[in-house]
């Protein structure tokens, strides 16, 4: 049974390192700040989670409430995060890469702006 246990944590761990890989790969080769955004952001708490989820199967749960608290406390914030710096720097006027449909923010940033005076 121990050696089931440790394989998972091992393939938990390695699954999260190739996620983080691909987040970072992510952020090398994509075109703007806003898709890097997103690669860094979703690829990169995926990764964490993966290799908390490993650690948490290494320690045999002996480590579970911590590990608990960093899996919600990632869950919560990252999307946060990367939804306010994107905000930020789309109103601070960095403009994306558009495709065929189009910005669909365009024109929002001043209606915030009238919105909050």
């Amino acid at each position: 049974m121990t050696d089931i246990v440790a394989i998972a944590g091992s393939v938990f761990v390695l699954s999260g390192a190739l996620f983080t890989l691909f987040g970072a790969l992510g952020v090398w080769r994509l075109p703007d700040a806003y898709t890097r955004m997103h690669s860094a952001s979703k690829a990169g708490a995926l990764g964490a989670i993966m290799i908390m989820v490993g650690v948490l199967f290494a320690t045999a749960g002996a480590a579970w409430p911590g590990i608990l608290l960093a899996i919600a406390v990632l869950l919560v914030t990252a999307p946060m995060a990367a939804h306010a710096i994107s905000r930020a720097g789309y109103m601070a006027g960095v403009k994306p890469v558009v495709g065929p449909l189009g910005d669909a923010m365009e024109g929002s940033d001043k209606r915030a702006m009238d919105s909050e005076e």
